[in-house]
């Protein structure tokens, strides 16, 4: 068993242990209560006795309480388990790195919270609550009829285990519906995601009607394990709805034709309450006990798979590093499915300076940057790195006021506001060239909706201005901009360099490089190039690429 596995187990089943147990033992005394009320009645026949006619109402009472305060008890501990559950997810998501992501969709992260987390959790909810209250019932029941009535222990445990095996085989088709409806949901929420997010590129492309196409094909799969599913749990419900006619049929035909015995008023009363109320619920329980317990078991499945998800760690040999250095790394190596994508043999900033990362396409540069801000689980034999910021190549803008994204704070305060300016300034963020009329109250819209590249692109830029870091790391920082804002950002480069700040920034800009104190040349992952932005622009090695690639 998995650590995943185990850890569900103990928040299902172990975590407020207490509550575990009160619901064994409220949905004992329910059925325990149910049974001594046909033996009550027995009593009242005899005789004309108020008190065993208020013990019997107070009995029947006491049995539906119970019951209730069963479910109420499994239903809350289901709600405090889904609140445990979601935050593990959340800490497993964010503790995850890119690449151990890679092959799951936004779809299917979102379906663990909104689907497997409260499928998992009715095993609290239902399965356990109504487990016991099916269970005790179906224990005692043929041990009282036999007690009370002479019923054969045969018989009754015979017609018991006809209806759990009816009951459980139509269960486990009918969790195989749920399974797939899980599935199917989870991929068409991640095909929807994508859609939304990237409908005015398909638009340009003239690619809607295909993608569309792809997410009602997957909405018709989804209908269709729907109908089935619905008629499966119709079916279910029309046996259960009539077991307890057959089933009353069945004890009363063994009274009248197989043991002919003759039953008195109070005893027909006692029988009818036992196999009409008293056995009702648990047999209409029984075939959805057994179905959402093999649901809840797909979900456990998928949710124990997500949280076992282990990044590779990065395995530093030695954490020896000189005191002066930024950053220090030695034999960083990296792969991804046995095929090698770093190898860093050796890679150090001791000073100020800006350097400019470059090399061809895939060569490995943003990899390297992530790496730098561990955000890959790479080995070194040695690697530090001080105080630094990242700022990827995917800026993230909330859908919030400019203000709350320059600082990084919804609901900022105006006390920041002096702050907020000056840092859009020194990102060449102006409101009446960027046509921005609200100033800092510009509401912002979802995914940077009424921002070019360039403005998100310099926002990102602003709050590393606002929040400075000894050291900062920017993927292609200037790619969104034109030459004129380039050479002023650059400009502030400068000036944090000389204010003793060091900057690392990939870029595809061949005017840039003159500016860079120092360039690193990458190629498959290698660093074939480090030195002075002079000594390479003048390099003969390097000329073909400038010219091709800049």
């Amino acid at each position: 068993m998995t650590a995943g596995q185990k850890e569900l187990l103990r928040i299902i089943f172990f975590n407020r242990f207490r509550y575990r147990i009160a619901i064994v033992l409220l949905a004992l005394l329910s059925s325990v209560c149910g049974l001594l009320l046909p033996y009550f009645q027995k009593q009242f026949s005899t005789q004309l006795d108020y008190l065993t006619l208020a013990y019997c109402v107070l009995l029947a009472l006491v049995y539906f309480g119970f019951n209730q305060l069963t479910a109420f008890v499994g239903q809350s501990e289901s709600i405090h388990a889904q609140k445990i559950l979601a935050q593990k997810i959340y800490e497993q998501t964010l503790r995850l790195k890119s690449l151990t992501l890679q092959n799951r969709n936004v779809g299917e992260i979102v379906s663990l919270y909104t689907t497997d987390v409260p499928s998992l959790t009715v095993w609290l909810e239902q399965s356990l609550p109504y487990g016991f209250t099916t269970l005790f019932p179906l224990i005692l029941t043929p041990w009282f009829l036999s007690s009370f009535y002479g019923l054969p222990l045969k018989l009754s445990l015979t017609l018991i285990f006809v209806l759990i095996a009816l009951n459980g085989a139509m269960a486990y088709r009918q969790s195989i519906f749920f399974f797939k409806f899980k599935k199917l949901a989870a991929d068409r929420m991640g095909l929807v995601n994508e859609w939304i997010q990237n409908i005015r590129g398909l638009k340009i492309l003239n690619w809607i009607d295909g993608f569309e196409t792809t997410i009602i094909k997957k909405r018709r799969e989804e209908t269709r394990n729907r109908i089935a599913m619905v008629t499966n749990g119709q079916v279910m419900n029309s046996i259960s709805s009539s077991v307890t006619f057959w089933l009353n049929l069945a004890v009363i035909a063994f009274f009248i034709w197989i043991e002919p015995k003759a039953l008195d008023k109070a005893e027909l009363i006692g029988l009818l309450w036992i196999t009409t109320v008293f056995l009702s619920r648990p047999l209409r329980q029984l075939p959805w006990f057994f179905t959402f317990l093999f649901d809840a078991w797909t979900s456990y499945r998928r949710l124990a798979e997500f949280l076992t998800l282990i990044n590779r760690k990065e395995i530093i040999h030695s954490e020896e590093h000189d005191p002066q250095s930024l950053v220090e790394v030695r034999n960083l190596t990296l792969s991804l499915n046995n095929k090698p994508l770093l190898n860093i043999e050796d890679f150090k900033v001791t000073r100020p300076e800006i350097i400019a990362l470059v090399g061809p396409v895939g060569a490995g540069k943003s990899l390297f940057l992530k790496s730098l801000a561990k955000e890959t689980s790479f080995e070194a034999a040695r690697f530090f790195i001080g105080d630094s910021s990242y700022i990827p190549q995917e800026y993230f803008v909330m859908s919030a006021s400019l203000r709350d994204n320059v600082n990084f704070n919804y609901q900022s305060p105006r006390s920041e506001d002096e702050a907020i300016m000056a840092a859009l300034k020194k990102a060449q963020f102006d409101f009446e060239l960027d046509r921005v009329e609200n100033g800092l109250e510009t509401f912002i819209g979802e995914r940077g909706l009424n921002l070019s590249g360039g403005q998100k692109q310099r926002v990102s830029l602003a709050r590393q201005f606002k929040n400075l870091k000894k050291l900062i790391l920017l993927d292609d920082p200037l790619s969104a901009v034109d030459i004129s804002t380039e050479y002023k950002l650059i400009q502030e480069l400068i000036k944090l360099r000389e204010s003793g700040h060091s900057l690392l920034l990939t870029t595809q800009r061949f005017t840039a490089l003159q500016h860079c104190d120092r360039i690193v040349y990458l190629q498959h992952g290698e660093i074939l190039f480090d030195g002075t932005s002079q000594a390479f622009l003048q390099d003969e090695k390097y000329q073909s690429f400038i010219k091709g690639t800049f």
